[in-house]
């Protein structure tokens, strides 16, 4: 790659990085497991490498005197208000969802195998999980939630499985093998 063509690519990344940096700051990230504090580090670090790269470079454009955006506390999260209200708009959402109201009524009408195998206690845990978020105001783990059709899907689907294991016609099962006891001869 050419000299110039190398400064230009490092300055735009660098002008995307400040701008990620901005609407990080402003809006937050989607990250699943991270607060935005974490990522808002991590992208001032990658402008820090970038301006570095600038001086191995001899090359100063105007986006290198761009003063760095300040450290922010790693636990700093965008929006955290709007954050819990959307969490609990969506666990009121899933409680009233007929979908998951079925798969409650309906959790102990299936072995624990079935129930392993079609996921229904992870799918139901979603709305525990949510109210543990809610309760202990973990904003990352109710921004999961802000989008609540998400986790209403995997409602619609365990409900599917549900009901065809409850349709299903169940072969007689053969008696038990094993040792017998003296209870048995009673």
């Amino acid at each position: 790659m050419k000299k110039k063509d190398e400064r230009k690519e490092l300055e735009m990344k660098c002008i995307n990085e400040y701008e990620h940096w901005r609407n990080l700051y402003r809006y937050g990230g989607q990250d699943p497991f991270y607060e935005d504090g974490i990522n808002l580090d991590l992208t001032r670090n990658h402008i820090i490498s970038y301006k570095r790269d600038m001086e191995k470079l001899d090359y100063f454009p105007e986006i290198y005197n761009k003063e760095l955006p300040p450290e922010i506390d790693s636990k700093y999260m965008a929006r955290a208000d709007e954050i819990r209200a959307h969490a609990k708009k969506s666990f009121e959402i899933y409680k009233a969802d007929e979908n998951y109201q079925f798969l409650v009524k309906h959790r102990n009408d299936i072995s624990s195998d079935d129930a392993r195998d079609i996921r229904l206690t992870n799918v139901i845990n979603y709305v525990d999980g949510l109210l543990m978020f809610i309760l202990s105001d973990d904003l990352v783990g109710m921004r999961r939630h802000e989008r609540p059709q998400i986790y209403q899907e995997s409602f619609i689907k365990c409900r599917e499985k549900l009901e065809k294991l409850l349709t299903e016609e169940k072969p007689d099962e053969p008696e038990k093998l094993g040792q017998l006891s003296i209870f048995d001869f009673i």
